[in-house]
């Protein structure tokens, strides 16, 4: 079960069927797998536009575009963590984003950007199919 944000949940369902197919079917995957292990799966971002991104620094257009999410892991187990990302990453490295600082696919990206511990999970531009 995919769950969304308090306070923004209308938003974010109405938001999470406008983001790349590819996306969402990722992060249905995901939720499924991270549920089977007895967590949840909490949207906290998914569209933006350029002014938030400006305000939140972002370095890239993706949440714009529909190719990013952002997921609250603050009540994952550090295990788990390091396991969504070597599962995903390894699973999905064809539709993942390139990194401007390796130059390599890069899927998920678990930091702290000054709004608290969360993934960033980014695809590649590719075309809607």
């Amino acid at each position: 079960m995919i769950l969304f944000k308090e306070g923004q949940e209308r938003k974010l369902k109405d938001e999470f069927y406008r983001i790349h197919p590819k996306l969402r079917n990722l992060l249905i995957e995901m939720a499924e797998w991270v549920n089977s292990k007895g967590c949840k799966f909490v949207i906290t971002d998914l569209l933006s536009e350029e002014l938030e991104d400006m305000k939140l620094k972002r370095v890239s257009k993706s949440h714009q575009e529909g190719r990013a999410a952002d997921i609250r892991v603050r009540d994952w187990p550090n295990q788990l963590k390091i396991d969504f990302e070597e599962r995903f990453e390894k699973r999905y490295s064809h539709i993942a984003a390139i990194s401007k600082k390796t130059g390599k696919p890069n899927l998920i990206e678990i930091h702290d950007n000054g709004n608290g511990i969360h993934t960033h999970i980014q695809i590649r531009n590719i075309t809607k199919d």
